[in-house]
């Protein structure tokens, strides 16, 4: 326990069956069906049970971490093989890497506080997505990383990582979550040589590798990529490496330079040269294979085009019967049958013969895999976002997919016109997860970008379905309950594809349930906030959102780009601007952009028609800047605390009232870094604010039940206190804290939503930037290892 020293300084139980002693006849005759027959009752949904009934911190008290059970659901980039069939990864764009474990029939993180080097076991050190991995084709031990600006390499299957040296840099520059982060690979390791690498950065150039990964070089000759976008900055990706397999020796290595064209290396990589050619070529290729007997396909989205290279010409073969110009994103091609496949981005797939003469349409559904999450029933639709495919090295017609749910396997024939992608993605909790609630006496929600919100009766089961609606996509971005009816939910569910995809009229499922968030209903209107078109289906869109304590007809709702918020009395009936006194049409917001992890407005727990707003001042209204009030449901707001509560504020500020509490509320600006990050508190409404120096930075905090003998909800928070980070409680207004975990479950990814559970002491939800959320309470669990599933970790 850590106690914090000096004065702060200003600034379920499972339904019981009582069976009475006189029994009438017919009850018996009943008591004997159920006996005897085995019928069941309904099951009755309901909140997840507590694992222990202590109410209050005991000794020895230990705390069980595991994950909260929804599946997939993120983007995998990309996957590797080795040429034995017996490793398996694949690289996530938002967090991690995985392995597949075919004992265990799942996948396993491959990035954790167990297997990171101890430098890198830290604080957002690796919250990252990867860039690149690959395994060694002839070795299945030897894998290599790219992460967050390192490479890194594994002797030992991903059990344990060191990270190379970089001849005269420091780290590389490369964004896995970037515009061109399905091309590749980035990664490539010679078919017999698992110590010779290469690798390209967009930033950085090449770079070469020849004692396995422990120190890299730069490469002569290749050129870095050339601006593909008007965005500013370099926008592009880095050089694709593809070793030839034909022959004795190293053979030839293929480069793809994008926006210079492709490259040729016949020294094992050491030098490149401009690939020669009778004919024009591509200028860039998204993704590409070496066929059997030395010819290369690539397919180039850009163009549009599917290209081969043979006998010092390119050909352009998207002019072949069956074929035409389109968006092709990757290509894979059997090692034995030499059946080449080639998918689009959205899945629409075709294949070929060997010599790419001859090609023909296969038609795909995609199938719930045998214990995957059911809810990934909605990935089989007309568009299923394709990253790339991968060849079995061992078994004739078998392809791994990384898709936009996770990876998926299928089995394609020769000649056969037909393919069922079946989902594989067990074990991967890929969710970017934004918002986390539970009311009184309910299930707990969990809010996501892109497959939206998850009600959880029982957190260790996949979920069946979500809501607002099961459209893909729709992103919840924040979920609120009421006081006054804790089953009505309110959100602001919208698609973050801006650019496309309203046609259905749900591209804003914003609204509410009234019954814990299992049905949902859209609001009968939206309003047009100012600098917004009225045929604009985002116009009112993302953003923040909360509901009265008093009535659920009164929601607040600020949505993104800065744009003005609105109240409403009649549950989205009719809506007002809010007005700011002092304001500066029209945009008169807080909310950025979509993504931002933003929460900063607030309703009051107990106090009628009472909201909060932290407004950081946006470039066109900086004398907005403070803390804001309305006491009549939004109609009238005053400012009461100016300027800023704690620095660094525009971005992942959290502002949180306490439940139960009039005028309680917690501030933390949400972002790592150099800037002070310590916990701020009010209890007269916001109007004073004092700052609990121990506390010295906080991702979210949240209010779980009381201990047994406390009238003060229970703090939990990630963070660092007294200069340790990790997840702590305290059951006595922050005056002492006990560290309930380190790293649970190992993560090292970003933290950034916290959720408590009101009726369970002790239970704790966090939810991650990139890998969904896990759950820890009280429990008496043992000392087990830390395994993808369990860990135990004892109170101090």
């Amino acid at each position: 326990m850590v106690r914090l020293a000096g004065r702060l300084t200003e600034r379920r139980i499972g339904a019981r069956v009582l069976v009475g002693i006189g029994l009438s006849m017919a009850a018996l005759l009943v008591l004997f069906v159920v006996l005897v027959v085995g019928a069941r009752a309904p099951v009755v949904a309901g909140p997840p049970v507590a694992a222990a009934h202590d109410g209050r911190p005991v000794p020895g008290e230990q705390y069980l971490w595991r994950p909260v059970a929804i599946g997939g659901g993120g983007f995998i980039t990309g996957m590797s093989i080795d040429d034995s069939g017996q490793t398996m990864v694949a690289r996530a764009d938002v967090y991690g890497a995985y392995l597949w474990q075919p004992e265990a029939n799942r996948w396993r993180q491959l990035v954790t506080a167990q297997s990171m080097p101890q430098a890198e076991v830290r604080q957002n050190a690796l919250a990252d997505g990867v860039y690149e991995i690959v395994v060694a084709p002839s070795d299945p031990r030897r894998i290599y990383l790219a992460i967050k600006g390192g490479l890194y390499r594994s002797a030992d299957q991903g059990k344990t990582w060191q990270r190379g040296r970089l001849d005269g840099a420091t780290r590389l520059a490369f964004d896995a979550n970037g515009e061109f982060r399905l091309s590749g690979p980035f990664l490539a390791v010679s078919p017999s040589n698992p110590d010779l690498v290469l690798f390209g950065s967009p930033e950085n150039g090449a770079w070469r590798s020849i004692d396995g990964g422990t120190t890299w070089s730069l490469v002569s000759g290749l050129p870095k990529g050339t601006d593909l976008s008007p965005k500013q900055g370099l926008q592009t990706a880095g050089a694709s490496f593809w070793f030839e397999r034909r022959g004795s020796g190293a053979g030839r290595i293929f480069a793809m330079s994008p926006g210079n064209g492709p490259y040729v290396s016949t020294d094992g990589g050491a030098r490149f040269a401009p690939l020669p050619s009778a004919t024009p070529g591509p200028r860039r290729l998204k993704q590409g294979s070496f066929a059997a007997d030395g010819s290369f396909f690539g397919v180039d989205d850009e163009t549009r085009k599917i290209w081969r290279y043979r006998d010092h010409r390119w050909q352009d073969l998207s002019d072949r019967p069956g074929l035409s110009p389109r968006a092709y994103a990757t290509i894979a091609i059997d090692r034995k049958s030499g059946l080449v496949l080639v998918t689009d981005q959205g899945g629409r797939s075709f294949a070929g013969t060997p010599d790419g003469e001859s090609w023909y349409r296969v038609g795909r559904d995609v199938e719930v895999g045998k214990g995957d999450p059911p809810w990934l029933h909605v990935a089989d639709s007309g568009y299923v976002a394709t990253g790339a495919i991968v060849a079995d090295p061992q078994v004739t017609g078998r392809f791994w997919i990384a898709s936009g749910v996770g990876p998926m396997v299928t089995n394609l024939g020769k000649g056969q016109r037909s393919m069922t992608w079946v989902t594989q993605v067990r074990g991967i909790e890929e969710l970017v997860a934004n918002d986390a609630i539970q009311p009184p006496g309910g299930s707990p929600l969990f809010a996501a970008w892109d497959f939206g919100i998850h009600v959880k009766d029982d957190l260790n089961a996949f979920s069946t379905t979500y809501g607002p609606r099961e459209r893909v996509l729709i992103a919840a971005q924040q979920i609120d309950w009421s006081p006054a009816d804790p089953r009505f939910i309110v959100t602001n569910a919208s698609d973050t594809r801006t650019s496309c995809c309203s046609e259905d009229g749900d591209a804003v499922l914003a609204g509410y349930s009234s019954d814990g968030g299992r049905t949902w209903t859209k609001f009968p209107s939206l309003p047009q906030p100012p600098g917004t078109r009225g045929n604009d289906p985002w116009r009112m869109s993302m953003g923040m959102i909360a509901v009265s304590s008093n009535s659920v007809d009164n929601i607040v709702w600020m949505p993104t780009y800065f744009r003005s918020a609105y109240y409403t009395l009649d549950r989205g009936r009719s809506w007002n601007r809010v007005i700011l006194p002092g304001e500066k049409l029209p945009f008169t917001g807080t909310h950025g952009q979509w993504f931002m992890q933003r929460k900063v407005l607030a309703a009051d727990r107990v106090r009628p028609g009472t909201f909060y707003l932290f407004h950081s001042g946006n470039s066109r209204n900086p004398g907005l800047r403070g803390l804001w009030r309305t006491t009549d449901g939004g109609v009238h707001w005053q400012r009461v605390f100016r300027g800023d509560i704690a620095p660094a504020n525009s971005a992942a500020a959290k502002l949180r009232a306490v439940p139960g509490k009039a005028g309680h509320l917690f501030f933390t600006s949400g972002v790592d870094g150099a800037q002070d990050t310590r916990l701020r508190r009010s209890i007269d409404g916001g109007q004073h604010w004092t700052v609990l120096d121990a506390v010295d930075h906080v991702d979210d905090i949240a209010f779980g039940k009381a201990a047994a003998g406390s009238r003060y909800p229970t703090l939990l928070l990630a963070g660092r206190i007294g200069g340790e980070y990790g997840i702590w409680r305290s059951t006595d207004e922050a005056r002492s804290w006990q560290r309930i975990g380190a790293f649970p479950l190992g993560s090292l990814d970003q933290i950034s939503v916290i959720g408590a559970d009101p009726d369970v002491f002790g239970r704790v939800y966090l939810g991650f930037k990139g890998s969904g959320w896990i759950y820890g309470e009280p429990a008496p669990c043992g000392a087990a290892a830390v395994t993808p599933t369990r860990e135990c970790y004892r109170v101090r």
